[in-house]
């Protein structure tokens, strides 16, 4: 199973350029990480119910974060995420 990491962001969310900075840095960091980004004004988008406010870090249909996380945040749910899966 591939993780997939989606973070919900907002125009109007003073910490969202923050998070797709880390966006960024967390795909460099874990190429096999699938890391999207998903636009919660975009009428397209599909946003869980569960999801009501922005930065939110969902992996693999779970939320991690609200707010931004750390690198080793990131590290320490992967490593969860991975005993999880296997």
């Amino acid at each position: 199973m591939k993780l997939r990491l989606r973070i919900f962001v907002a125009e109007d969310c003073p910490n969202c350029r923050e998070a797709q900075v880390l966006a960024v840095r967390i795909a460099k960091t874990y190429p096999r990480l699938q890391v999207e980004i998903v636009d919660m004004k975009d009428e397209q988008a599909l946003v869980p119910e569960i999801v009501f406010a922005t930065p939110t870090f969902m992996l693999n249909n779970r939320i991690v974060s609200l707010g931004n996380p750390t690198l080793s945040d990131v590290a320490k749910w992967l490593k969860v995420a991975t005993v999880d899966v296997t």
